[in-house]
């Protein structure tokens, strides 16, 4: 359940930051470019938080 959490909420953050670059004027590569790193970078803070809190 941790996991499926993680990777929704990691998907959520990625689609907002590709909406946000899309509105701001960034090419679609650049948009790409910034949800995927979004969404590692999500994907990992929210996967070692829920290790401190002992979920995983």
């Amino acid at each position: 359940m941790a996991i499926l959490f993680s990777v929704v909420f990691a998907t959520l953050a990625a689609f907002i930051a590709f909406s946000l670059t899309r509105h701001l004027g960034a090419e679609p590569l650049i948009a790409l470019g910034s949800a995927g790193v979004t969404l590692i970078a999500t994907l990992n803070v929210v996967q070692n938080i829920m290790e401190k809190f002992g979920q995983l």
